[in-house]
This record gives C-alpha cells, sequence and structure tokens, in this order.
C-alpha cells in the first residue's frame, strides 16, 4: 500500500507491570529496553536509528527495534496471551495494540521489501470507513507529507510520521504528490503506523497501573473484536483495557483534546464537507481498523518469495533463442513461527493459526514495473514480455503446484541490426503477490467464536472484516532484472529564444544537444547565439545588464560535449566566454527524480516525453528579462544517433 508515514520514535523507555509473565515466541520486554537504551533524544534521530537497526543483519535487533518504532508512535504491545509487553508513553492509540508474537514477522516482511501500494492503502481507509470515497494518490501523499512537522506536535505523531519518511527514505522513496505510483510503495511497517494513526482512537496512558473504568465494547466490537477485548473478570485479557485511563475523566479528556499533530487533520481535507466532523467517531471505523491491523500482521503469516535463474540477460541477437529468456519462480508458504495454535486475546480473539508449510491452489499474480517503457526505439515498449505459453498468467494469474511454487517465463525481444549503438542498460521488476481472494483462512469458519474466552471477538458476521482484507490484499514481493541492449536511448536537450538587454538584444541564443545513451550522457551538439549587431550599443546594453557579449562579432557557436556526473542536483556545462575573457553563456541541466508521462510536441512535431530541463544562463545566473529554460525530453527517434528496430519473437 504505498506510501509513507512509518517509523518514527521519540523518546522513553517501556512502562509495563514487571508483574506481568513475559510471553513466548515473541519479542520481550528487556530486548525493547536493550534497543531503547541507545537512542538519542530526539524524536526524529531516534527514528532513524531505529529505521537503520530494523534493516540490520541481526534479526532479534530488528524485531526488538520495530517494536520500539511502534511502542513510541503510540502502539501498545501486546502478548496474544494476554499480558502487556510495554506501553507507550502518556498517550497511546487506544484501539490499535500490536501482537508481540507477530513482531518478528513484520521486522522480516518489512526487511525483505513486501510492499503495498499506496492505492491499496486509500483503498483500506475507504474499507474501514474513513473515507466516503477512494483518496487518490495525490490526496493522500499530501496529507503524509506534511504530517508531523509543525513545533508542538506531540511526540508519538513526530516519531510515528519521522519513522515513515526514514522508512521511505532508507528505500530512496519520498512520498510526495509528483512521485511515480507504480515506484513509491508502502511497507507493512508504514502501513500498520498509517492505519493506527489514521483511524484509532487516542487515550491517556494510566501511570499507576491500577484497573480503569473501561467503555462498554459497541455492537462492532462485538461482532469483530476491535480494539481491546474487555474480560468480565480481571483476567489476562483485560490487561490492557486496566493501562488507560478512564474516558470520562476531566483531566485525562483535556490532555487527549490539546495534544497535536493528528494525522486525521491532513486527511479531513478529502473529505466531504458533511462527513468531516465525524471523522474518527464512529465506532464502525475504530472497530474495523483495529481489527483490519492485526490480521494484516496475521496475513504477513503467507510469505511469497521471489527468485530467477538469472538476474540479468541482453536482447536477442537471434530470433528463436531462448537462451535469453528468464524463469521467475514465486514460493507461496504460511510461515509463522509463533508458539501458539489459536489467539486468545485482543482483536483477533478465537483466530486459529494455519500450519506452517506450502501454500498450494493459491493463485499468483504478476505484475511488472518497466520505467523504460517507451523510451526506446520501434518494437521495444518493454524490455521483458511473458513468452507466448505463459502471457495469460500476467493477466489471470497462475495456481501454486503442490510444492506451493508458480512460474513465469520472460523473454527480451530481438535487435535488428544486433550490435549496432550504444550498450545501454535497463531494469525491469517483477513483482508477484497471492491474490486478494486467495486469503489462507476459512474466513466463516476461522474467524468465528471459536473457544473464545470473552466471550465475543472476530464473531461469526465476518463481512465486515472480509471487505477490509479483500481490499486490502496482501503484500507483493519483487525482483528486478537487469537487461542490456544495444540501440539508442534518446535525450534531447533544445530550446531558443530571445534575450532583451533593454537598449539592445541578442535576437537568438540557443542550445541543441542531443544524447544517444539516455540521461547519462554523454549530450553532444552545439550552443551559442546569433543574430546580434556588434556595436558600441550592443556593449553598453550588456554592460548595463551586466552581460559582457563578446566584441568584434555577431554571433558564435561553439561545439559542446559533456557527461553528467553521478551526483543528484544541477549539471552545468559551459558554453562561451564574453569579453575579455569573462562568464557569458553557460548551460545547466535538471532532471527530474521522479517519471513524467505527460508529453511534449516539439518543432518538428516529434513528440517527447520529459525528463528534465535545460537553462542558459548569462554571467552565470537566471536571466529575469527572457525565458531561457526548455523541457529535456526523451524521443524515439534523431538522426545523430543509429537506429534500432526491435522485434519479439514467437517463442
Amino acid at each position: 500500500m504505498a506510501v509513507l508515514i512509518c517509523v518514527a520514535l521519540v523518546a522513553t523507555a517501556c512502562t509495563a507491570d514487571r508483574d506481568d509473565p513475559e510471553p513466548t515466541g515473541a519479542v520481550d520486554r528487556a530486548a525493547i529496553e536493550a534497543v531503547a537504551g541507545r537512542l538519542a533524544d530526539d524524536p526524529t534521530e531516534a527514528a532513524e536509528q531505529l529505521v537503520a537497526e530494523i534493516h540490520s543483519a541481526d534479526p532479534a535487533r530488528s524485531t526488538a527495534a520495530t517494536a520500539e518504532l511502534l511502542r513510541r508512535s503510540g502502539h501498545p504491545i501486546v502478548s496474544a496471551k494476554g499480558p502487556v509487553v510495554a506501553m507507550p508513553d502518556q498517550v497511546a492509540l487506544h484501539d490499535a495494540p500490536v501482537y508481540a508474537e507477530l513482531l518478528p514477522l513484520l521486522a522480516a516482511a518489512t526487511r525483505a521489501g513486501d510492499r503495498y501500494t499506496v492505492d491499496q492503502f486509500a483503498d483500506l481507509l475507504h474499507a474501514v470507513g474513513l473515507t466516503a470515497k477512494k483518496a487518490t494518490f495525490a490526496q493522500l501523499t499530501t496529507a503524509i507529507g506534511g504530517w508531523a512537522k509543525q513545533p508542538g506536535d506531540h511526540p508519538i505523531f513526530v516519531s510515528a510520521a519521522a519513522g515513515v519518511r526514514a522508512l521511505s527514505a532508507h528505500r530512496q522513496q519520498v512520498l510526495f504528490p509528483g512521485a511515480a505510483p507504480e515506484t513509491v510503495y508502502l511497507d507493512p511497517l508504514q502501513s500498520i503506523l498509517l492505519l493506527g494513526h489514521a483511524t484509532s482512537r487516542f487515550a491517556e496512558v494510566a501511570t499507576d497501573g491500577q484497573p480503569q473504568a473501561a467503555a462498554r465494547p459497541g455492537l462492532v466490537d462485538r461482532l469483530i473484536g476491535g480494539g481491546v477485548a474487555y474480560a468480565a473478570s480481571d483476567g489476562p485479557c483485560k490487561a490492557l483495557s486496566r493501562r488507560f485511563a478512564s474516558p470520562e475523566d476531566p483531566v485525562a479528556k483535556g490532555t487527549i483534546d490539546s495534544i497535536k499533530g493528528y494525522l486525521k487533520d491532513g486527511l479531513i481535507k478529502i473529505l466531504p464537507e458533511e462527513t468531516q466532523d465525524r471523522l474518527g467517531r464512529a465506532d464502525e471505523v475504530w472497530g474495523k481498523s483495529a481489527a483490519a491491523a492485526s490480521a494484516i500482521l496475521l496475513l504477513l503469516g503467507a510469505r511469497i518469495s521471489l527468485t530467477a535463474d538469472k538476474t540479468s540477460t541482453h536482447f536477442k541477437h537471434k530470433a528463436g533463442s531462448r537462451a535469453e529468456h528468464v524463469l521467475l519462480t514465486a514460493s507461496a508458504t504460511f510461515d509463522l513461527e509463533v508458539a501458539l495454535e489459536k489467539l486468545d486475546c485482543y482483536a483477533l480473539a478465537g483466530v486459529s493459526i494455519p500450519k506452517t508449510g506450502p501454500l498450494k491452489g493459491f493463485t499468483v499474480r504478476w505484475d511488472s514495473i518497466q520505467p523504460q517503457a517507451g523510451r526506446i526505439q520501434g518494437g521495444g515498449a518493454q524490455l521483458l514480455r511473458a513468452v507466448s505459453a505463459d502471457s495469460s498468467k500476467m493477466t489471470r494469474g497462475v495456481k501454486t503446484g503442490e510444492d506451493g511454487k508458480a512460474t513465469l517465463e520472460v523473454k527480451p525481444p530481438v535487435e535488428e541490426p544486433d550490435g549496432e549503438g550504444e550498450k545501454l542498460t535497463g531494469q525491469a521488476t517483477y513483482l508477484a503477490s497471492l491474490d486478494k481472494e486467495s486469503l489462507p483462512f476459512e474466513l466463516g469458519d476461522v474467524y468465528g467464536l471459536l473457544s473464545n474466552p470473552v466471550g465475543f471477538g472476530v464473531g461469526k458476521n465476518f463481512d465486515l472484516l472480509r471487505d477490509v482484507l479483500v481490499k486490502a490484499g496482501l503484500p507483493a514481493q519483487s525482483i528486478t532484472i537487469e537487461v542490456t541492449y544495444h540501440g539508442s536511448d534518446i535525450v534531447l536537450a533544445q530550446g531558443a529564444g530571445e534575450v532583451n538587454l533593454i537598449l539592445a538584444k541578442l535576437p537568438k541564443v540557443y542550445v541543441d544537444l542531443v544524447s544517444c545513451a539516455g540521461v547519462t550522457g554523454p549530450f553532444k551538439g552545439t550552443a551559442g547565439y546569433d543574430g546580434a549587431q556588434s556595436g558600441q550599443l550592443l556593449q553598453m546594453a550588456g554592460a548595463a545588464t551586466g552581460v559582457r557579449v563578446p566584441k568584434d562579432f555577431a554571433g558564435k557557436d561553439n561545439k559542446i560535449s559533456f557527461t553528467p556526473d553521478d551526483r543528484p542536483g544541477p549539471q552545468p556545462f559551459f558554453i562561451m566566454k564574453g569579453e575579455g575573457g569573462s562568464q557569458f553563456l553557460d548551460g545547466v541541466i535538471r532532471f527530474y527524480p521522479f517519471l513524467n508521462t505527460r508529453a511534449v510536441v516539439l518543432a518538428d512535431n516529434r513528440i517527447g516525453r520529459p525528463v528534465g530541463d535545460v537553462e542558459i544562463l548569462l554571467a552565470g545566473s537566471t536571466f529575469p528579462f527572457s525565458r531561457l529554460s526548455w523541457p529535456v525530453v526523451r524521443v524515439t527517434d534523431d538522426p545523430r544517433c543509429p537506429k534500432v528496430r526491435y522485434v519479439h519473437d514467437n517463442t
């Protein structure tokens, strides 16, 4: 589910009753405290430290860091058998406890690159009833990007927001409206953090550890076990409820009403006006969101791994060859290392855990991300595509066999002529996920009142939760294949404009560069100026504006050849000197950090796709009185680059 608010962390050691028994098969209090003791005081710095720990090579520390990030972000950490492992400081998400037994799986899935698209997360918010209609990518990323950035925002929001941003930054992604939706995603930890902060109620954490009056469960709580399951007696399944101050306590209510930094403040702007005033107040939203978050964690047990018989290939030089084909294998298993057969307490009380092993007969869905589509010459719309016999798998999916495996064979096109032009490299990313209708549970039976010790839980009326889980689906796993080929990846940096020097003018300054090897260059061509009437007036006009025009000629072009470096940011190049060797004309190219799909019609009617912009600078600066900036575009042909055709054979 794409997008971003995950990893945050801020302040303080774990608090929990020391008399609670430690859970088995899960992260424990001591491990969480050991990670927390080494963190910076600043919430943002602490979040970044925790994200680094989550992606470390030590699975135990990764799990403990995941727990601490969740705790600092307001999530109580509880045992499936009842006891509380760790509580947030001061303020907690009342409806979003996280099972300690499922945290090793959450950490592993986050490290493995499991992904939800931002669109899936929008489906989830709509399914739980938060949004009346599905939010757009731009709406969600705007809300997430501006979350908890103001002075005075409460530490749990700062921690959660900083954590989400740090998790994206670890993947070199930024969640913002201009990002490419197909390449930016949310990992499972981000999804849990975002869901909790988008839908949960907030409660003050009781400091004395004494039992507090618990709110009477509503209809949805009774149906699907949303939030905390309250037992009639003060047994293990009531361990969490006594950690919250009474919702009727005026001091506690004042504390909650005064905290600042809600994610909901950003999300409310995307709702219709008639529903804005009830955002986050509906019992149905609270109940469904809590059960959905816990179920998403449980569903991470449905693991899918993706391998390939080779990680790189080359376009074919001969039709019919299969040596360049790549065989992808998806392996689906249920793997939950928990010493439990059934969850006893909280949101999923009564749920039985499936046995570990291959998931046979499940549908694997395939997809691909190939941002290079359309950049290479005729016939090369895709670097890789499914072979003829497997083409239906891309549209209909494929069932796993007895061993839980499913395969997809893909092929590159044939170069015509072969070996002509630059040697180029592209990347084709393939994704595999279990079909969202193929959840590894018998939904109507497993999510029933199965020996539920608290008398209510997920319930037989599963329709509400089923809607949530089917829309959320299961996370995808990806693998990237490097593809090399010969030909041209043509990028043009062209433009011409007039420079008004007030008393005189340069009728035309221009740049005309081409790269036949993509944005990495080299870019070659010409740039300069022409049509100027060289003389005293032009020199005076230039001096008045700080532009020292060459004195003895009316125009000049220079041959240009420059190669951008690997650093992000503007890429400068020299054009020519002015009078007396002073700085006169220079250029700069800026490449976009995201994919731009809009079309640009060039002067010769060719269609280009913008990848950045090029600007001519006068005397080293942007000239304020003339427009001297133009788009840098990718095109499919140019007479200065070799022309190669690509054809997919019938294999």
